[in-house]
């Protein structure tokens, strides 16, 4: 009984279980950074700020990667070959006045 209540449970949820993937993107150029989002679809991608501090954000290919209530925004980013490589991420949606 307790496996099929489980079943029951787990055939009504989705899950997300796909890993997402982690860049350092130091050493990366700005090309192979959205060539990865574009594989990819999402990547965490780890960067270093101004000072000093490892920063890290998730990243998506477009908005078909972001949950409901969410819309995209784009973010410059420092790679290897540029300090503002534009790419895109998921941000909140909010009114004004909330």
């Amino acid at each position: 009984m307790t496996r099929l209540a489980m079943a029951a449970f787990f055939s009504f949820f989705a899950f997300d279980a796909s890993a997402i993937v982690r860049y350092i993107v130091l050493n990366m150029t700005c090309a192979e950074v959205r060539a990865a989002l574009d594989r990819d679809g999402v990547a965490i991608l780890y960067r270093q700020g101004k000072s000093g501090v490892t920063l890290y954000d998730r990243f998506v290919k477009d908005g078909s990667f972001c949950a409901t209530g969410y819309t995209t925004a784009r973010e410059g980013i420092e790679v290897a070959d540029t300090g503002d490589c534009r790419v895109t991420k998921c941000i909140e949606v909010s009114r004004f006045g909330d």
